[in-house]
């Protein structure tokens, strides 16, 4: 039995278990995916879970950026494999994966991402040397450390988006006015990186987009999740089963 988690806080509606559990079917793997969910530093758990026979670990929320700085030389990781000696983030590539399921082109296109925490990092990463890539975020300190890290974005000067990216985990009246004004291209989508959460609604009753061209994090999920499954076992899984069996739209 293969020893698998995810660690974060207040993370208990995490759809992984079933992810995983799915992807290990595929290929006669037998896995044991739990979630963990911690109130202090994690550093002292993952150190043990892999002490003990841990194969792999995803970080959520709160964790990404905690966990980087002990075992990556990234910004964010989501991903601990190799025994708990490797960290990485599969956001990025997963979110990028899951818009060319969707045949969403990101080439040479304006993205917006908004909320700029650790997803939205290994995103911005995946993102910016195919796309025009703007920022926004609700606090300036936050948007001039990543302008800083980045200089490949550029802060959000109302150019016309096609395609909106919210890594925001809650949004206030001040963000939803923000996203009301965004200027939108004809045939723009709009991608909220969460699911089984409030923005998700939040978002859609903006009615920034067509409910066609609207999407939850659902599927951003299952490809990052196929990414940290091949990190752990050397195989690639068939993500259109899986997203086949969730609801994936907003």
């Amino acid at each position: 039995m293969n020893k698998l988690g995810v660690i974060g806080s207040k993370i208990s509606y995490s759809l992984s278990p079933d992810i995983h559990k799915l992807f290990a079917e595929q290929f006669g793997i037998e896995v044991d995916y739990q979630i963990y969910d911690l109130d202090e530093d994690p550093n002292l758990f993952i150190k043990k879970f892999f002490k003990d026979g841990g194969v792999g670990l995803n970080v959520t929320k709160p964790f990404k950026e905690i966990v980087a700085e002990s075992f990556s030389t990234n910004s964010s990781i989501n991903c601990l494999y190799a025994n708990g000696t490797k960290g990485t983030s599969t956001d990025g590539e997963g979110l990028i994966n899951d818009l060319y399921s969707k045949n969403i082109n990101i080439d040479k296109k304006n993205i917006l991402i908004f909320g700029l925490g650790g997803a939205a990092k290994s995103i911005i990463e995946s993102c910016a040397d195919q796309a025009k890539v703007y920022v926004a975020s609700r606090t300036k300190d936050t948007l001039d450390n990543v302008l800083n890290t980045y200089p490949n974005c550029s802060p959000y000067d109302g150019s016309k988006i096609d395609l909106i990216i919210s890594c925001a985990t809650s949004l206030d009246e001040s963000s939803l006015n923000f996203l009301k004004e965004v200027n939108l291209s004809a045939d723009s989508h709009v991608y909220d990186i969460n699911y089984s959460n409030p923005t998700n609604k939040l978002i859609r009753d903006l009615e920034l987009v067509s409910e066609s061209d609207m999407y939850s994090g659902i599927g951003m999920l299952v490809e990052q999740a196929a990414a940290s499954f091949f990190l752990w076992f050397g195989k690639r899984p068939n993500t259109k089963m899986v997203k086949d069996t969730l609801n994936e739209r907003l």
